[in-house]
């Protein structure tokens, strides 16, 4: 091979050079995505719990105005002809007893914080005199708010409501009906410990249950200890079948309730790693691990059951 005067052999990388760069940058990727997928996760969750946090205020300035907390759900009490009894005159047989479940066309107990949380035009748009699922509130339900949705979920946009294809707008937030079971006996209605059997379980001993008005007063586990509302998935702002969460020792945090076969993200879930946020009824924020002792989980949901609760036991 002949070289020219003055020429020079032009400097490079090799491939095996170039395979080695590209190894140790893919070794880079790998460390820091963890971390950075860590620092927005760890954004959404605060995010989370300022939409918590806000909702928790709401409520107390719901409390200050209308001296109570907001009901879970709305409906109207049945009333039966004296003269006879299966003749109803007025109300609701879904309405009859704090046990009876909530229906789609019940209003839950979001909108009434509404106007707490500058969302007062949009509580103005909807005629809380018809049912959320009237044609009349199908624009107005199907609106979405940004502090109602954990972005470690979901976008804030409209959700297809079940069975059908109208939107509604979405809520990771529910409120704390109930926890426990009462004791069994041998000649009452819960003969035995059943979890699915409706005479067994409370409905009305937390905060958010069927036409509820609970005090601060009413609150003698102390406003700090209890639970108001918490994350779920799958929810929606308007309808009462989104309103509230009852706990059990049968069901698991950051797991769904499994009935017939089929799972429902209706319990206490987030899709925050190992834990669900809470809000006190005071508007403290309160983190709870999908780890925690059932009883215990119990214990900060009701509001007078006079039990004492160390903080290490609720990590």
């Amino acid at each position: 091979m002949h070289r020219y005067p003055g020429s020079r052999r032009v400097a490079g990388f090799t491939l095996i050079e170039l395979l080695v760069v590209i190894a140790i940058i893919a070794v880079l990727v790998a460390l820091l995505l963890p971390a950075v997928q860590s620092a927005r996760e760890a954004g959404r969750r605060a995010q989370c719990q300022n939409n918590l946090r806000q909702l928790g205020l709401a409520a107390q300035q719901y409390h200050d105005a209308f001296s109570s907390f907001p009901s879970g759900w709305y409906c109207m009490q049945p009333v039966y002809d004296p003269a006879n009894a299966s003749t109803l005159l007025s109300g609701d047989i879904n309405c009859a007893t704090a046990s009876t479940p909530y229906q789609p066309y019940m209003w839950g107990l979001l909108p009434g914080l509404f106007s707490k949380l500058e969302a007062g035009n949009l509580y103005n748009e909807i005629n809380v005199n018809l049912p959320p699922n009237n044609i009349e509130n199908s624009t107005a339900i199907r609106r979405t708010l940004d502090f109602l949705v954990c972005p470690s979920n979901r976008r804030p946009e409209a959700q297809a409501q079940t069975g059908t294809t109208a939107k509604i707008g979405p809520s990771d937030y529910r409120g704390n009906m109930a926890a426990g079971m009462v004791l069994p006996g041998a000649n009452t209605n819960c003969p035995t410990q059943d979890p699915t059997n409706i005479y067994c379980c409370y409905y009305d001993n937390g905060l958010t249950y069927q036409n509820s008005t609970v005090t601060i007063a009413d609150i003698t586990d102390g406003t700090s200890n209890t639970v108001l509302m918490g994350e779920s998935l799958t929810g929606n702002w308007s309808q009462a079948t989104s309103c509230c969460v009852r706990t059990n020792t049968d069901r698991t945090i950051n797991k769904p309730i499994v009935v017939g076969g089929q799972n429902y993200y209706t319990y206490w879930i987030s899709k925050h790693p190992s834990q669900v946020n809470f809000v006190n009824c005071d508007g403290s924020i309160r983190l709870v691990n999908q780890t925690i002792n059932k009883v215990v989980l119990n214990k900060i949901m009701t509001r007078n059951g006079g039990e004492t609760i160390s903080a290490d036991e609720t990590r």
